[in-house]
């Protein structure tokens, strides 16, 4: 009987914190009821109980309008979807089942879509969870004890480090529709300006329109309630290039959310691809590798911070791995504190309470972290050093306190992730001057010529780039080739950084989406490979 006063004590603590600041709505009543039931009944015979629970709920809401070459689709809206995803540790904070990966398949908490837009569904899905999420808990608690028994592994630390816990509430907005006859209007009229191009063999337009309303709740009383709104445009293209090569584009711009956007800039912006469209029609194959300076726009100087920068940091404290193996998903920059990992001509940021950048929606705002943590801004890198890291309450053997940045996926449980995160120039040059010192730099190593590129994946072909020659500065647009051997040494050669700063909306392979605000970057020694591929086949008659 003692034993259960305790117990009972403790759970009446540990959700105190919500009784002032819970929002009276169905979705947190739900989720505080099934927390209270959960924690209190779900019990197997000699196993470790639930000690620490979070919910997470987003009812998600869209419209698109899309259109073809002038030829308009339906304007599609789509129903409120209700995606509700659990996390449960048993055991204690000192030793509990998380930050293991033992043999299943995914690290990953349980999730369920479309819910029921009530009181009782939303119980129902949490039930379902929660029970299916204890047993996956027991599972891993039991597995987890016995590798660390194997490996004889001792830990003077918490796996659950304790957190002073921020609540964040805001008015949720209705979804405010727009208006789809103008803007299905707008779409294929934008769209028709790809009719007179004869190779192009599709010019989409879509606008997208959408909010994601958040709620989450854990067991320690942290709590936020926020509406995300994102818009955008993209434009997409298909075609035969001269060189009967076939290519696909994209590209997306941002747009103030929930309002109609203006006609003629997104005018502009359509006459823009086309002229990119237009140098890639143009494009010489590239004949011979290159090894030397490359000026990355910005669009491209964002995908290689993405893959060479941003994952690098997240992850900061590893899984126990079943098989013993370091874990693959670590970021590499984990134990670099210190030491040098970026060139000087440029600092790193990441600011989670940042909500937009001019005007635009930021995806990584982030008022309390998924453990239940207000964020704190980190200043990343200065003078080339790392200074700081994101962090979570699973510390791990450095046991350092938590910084906010536990952020859960679609695909992890949560773990540290930067949001929004800014590249700056120290001293910012302008385009012209950028493409002098990049001139200059092919000059100094007798290099016939550099490269502009404005695509940037390693390991992917590059379709969109442009050849500038060091004797008069003539450009000529170039395509097929891919550049090699990159790893995180090429942000030690980064040698100037531009003033023209841009936002990109982007998700990393775990389901979370951030922001990435950067300028074009001249990056030294980079090493671009032929690419080997015969034309393809074009089609037997012209379209129509």
């Amino acid at each position: 009987m003692k034993k259960i006063c305790l117990f009972l004590c403790l759970l009446t603590a540990a959700v105190s914190g919500w009784s002032a600041s819970v929002p009276d709505n169905m979705y947190f009543h739900a989720m505080k009821d099934e927390m209270k039931r959960s924690l209190k009944k779900l019990r197997m015979k000699d196993n470790p109980k639930p000690y620490y629970i979070a919910y997470k709920l987003k009812n998600s809401y869209s419209q698109v309008w899309s259109a073809n070459l002038g030829g308009e689709y339906a304007a599609a809206s789509s129903a409120p979807n209700l995606e509700i995803s659990a996390v449960l540790a048993v055991g204690s904070a000192k030793e509990d089942n998380l930050g293991f990966e033992g043999d299943r398949f995914y690290y990953q908490p349980s999730q369920m879509g479309y819910i029921p837009q009530s009181y009782w569904g939303i119980r129902h899905a949490l039930w379902q969870m929660s029970n299916q999420e204890f047993l996956a808990a027991v599972d891993s608690y039991k597995k987890k004890q016995t590798y660390k028994e194997q490996k004889q592994i001792k830990q003077d630390y918490p796996d659950f480090a304790s957190a002073k816990q921020a609540t964040f509430v805001e008015e949720i907005p209705a979804f405010a529709k727009l208006p789809d006859e103008p803007l299905q209007a707008m779409v294929t009229r934008l769209s028709a300006k790809g009719k007179g191009v004869d190779y192009l063999n599709r010019f989409g337009v879509n606008i997208v329109n959408e909010q994601a309303d958040e709620y989450y709740l854990n067991s320690d009383g942290g709590l936020y309630q926020l509406c995300r709104k994102n818009m955008y445009v993209s434009f997409s293209a298909e075609f035969y290039n001269q060189a009967g090569y076939l290519s696909q584009f994209s590209k997306v711009y941002p747009l103030p959310a929930g309002v109609v956007p203006n006609e003629q800039e997104l005018s502009q912006q359509a006459d823009e691809v086309l002229r990119e469209l237009d140098q890639m029609y143009r494009a010489k194959k590239v004949e011979q590798p290159y090894l030397g300076p490359v000026l990355l726009t910005p669009r491209a100087a964002v995908s290689f911070l993405e893959d060479l920068f941003v994952a690098d940091m997240n992850h900061v404290t590893p899984l126990l791995q079943i098989t013993g193996a370091e874990d693959p998903t670590a970021g590499a920059f984990r134990n670099k504190e210190g030491m040098r990992v970026m060139s000087n001509v440029v600092e790193a940021y990441d600011k989670p309470l940042e909500r937009e950048y001019r005007g635009i929606t930021l995806q990584g705002f982030m008022p309390v972290d998924d453990e239940g943590v207000r964020p704190q801004e980190l200043k990343l890198v200065s003078s080339g050093r790392l200074l700081n890291l994101p962090l979570s309450r699973r510390a791990g053997k450095k046991n350092l306190p938590s910084n906010g940045h536990a952020r859960m996926g679609d695909k992890t449980y949560p773990r540290e992730a930067l949001s929004n995160v800014f590249i700056t120039a120290k001293n910012p040059l302008s385009q012209e001057e950028l493409e002098a010192k990049l001139l200059a730099r092919c000059r100094e190593l007798e290099l016939e010529y550099g490269y502009i590129l404005h695509e940037f994946q390693p390991g992917q072909k590059v379709l969109q780039a442009e050849r500038i020659y060091t004797a008069d500065g003539r450009r000529e647009p170039v395509f097929f080739f891919e550049p090699v051997g990159l790893n995180a040494r090429a942000l030690r050669d980064i040698l100037a950084a531009g003033a023209d700063d841009k936002m990109y909306a982007l998700m990393d392979v775990y389901g979370r989406k951030y922001s990435l605000v950067a300028p074009s970057l001249l990056v030294d020694e980079t090493e671009l490979t032929v690419r080997e591929q015969t034309p393809d086949r074009k089609p037997l008659i012209a379209k129509p």
